[in-house]
């Protein structure tokens, strides 16, 4: 399989495509391709390219268009993840290995028990400089080429709790995880939807180390938001956040 790389959509003409910046410097440098070998490149919007190099620098790298497609391993449903950030950069861990599993979008959430509030792209631990929008991002990139996927996950503005139950009515299932719900599974939350309902894109919504609050669940049961378990083990919010949005992609047929 050939490697995969990252390029933006104006770069890609009719027969070839064109990288500059990072992208060149680790296709010549770091992995030392030469003229001749076969690569990928995926726009992040669904298109992927099968190319020959044709002329390899540091700073630019030209690519004759062998073969294009679209969205070859991109899930035909959508789940948004919106998941309140952890402390330190465990949030890093969720934009990574969501991508990796087929996660369509992250909506940073701030609850009313959050600990992190990231408004203003706050520094990140140990990254001196970098915000942390701008990290995640490219976590979000390097994840989307290793799991070949072409499409790159929008990564929102945070957002309030209280903000986002306006934007429920977009989806056609609300799902949140709640560690006070010992009943309603997310199997079952989907085996009780009316037969005829086609079930396309799916809001999954995940708390901080706090949980939510009695006025959050409220909240949420008044929006028609699924207040679901994720089994009798206490998870941690980057394993809830991830384990919720990979039961819903299984259920949509999305996994395996």
């Amino acid at each position: 399989m050939p490697e995969h790389f990252h390029v933006k959509p104006s770069d890609v003409s009719e027969r070839q495509v064109t990288v500059s910046g990072e992208e060149a410097r680790h296709i010549a440098t770091a992995l030392r391709h030469k003229r001749g070998d076969r690569v990928v490149f995926v726009d992040g919007q669904g298109g992927e390219y099968e190319c020959s190099l044709e002329a390899v620098s540091s700073f630019s790298v030209t690519a004759r268009i062998i073969n294009r497609s679209r969205k070859g391993r991109e899930p035909i449903r959508q789940v948004t993840l919106a998941q309140a950030v952890p402390k330190g950069t465990r949030m890093d861990l969720v934009i990574e290995k969501g991508t990796e599993l087929g996660v369509y979008g992250f909506i940073p959430l701030v609850s009313q028990n959050s600990v992190i509030r990231p408004e203003g792209g706050l520094p990140v631990p140990g990254e001196a400089g970098e915000g942390r929008q701008a990290r995640w991002q490219r976590l979000a990139v390097a994840a989307m080429k290793q799991s070949l996927r072409s499409v790159l996950p929008k990564i929102h503005e945070p957002t309030e709790l209280a903000k986002l139950w306006d934007q429920c009515d977009a989806y056609d299932l609300a799902l949140m995880a709640d560690e006070s719900e010992k009943r309603l599974s997310v199997a079952r939350a989907f085996s009780e939807l009316p037969a005829n309902k086609e079930v396309r894109r799916v809001l999954c919504i995940v708390g901080p180390e706090g949980g939510f609050s009695e006025e959050e669940r409220q909240r949420a049961a008044d929006k028609h938001v699924r207040l679901v378990t994720l089994g009798p083990r206490r998870l941690r919010a980057e394993t809830a956040g991830l384990a919720l949005a990979a039961l819903a992609l299984a259920q949509l047929g999305e996994l395996g």
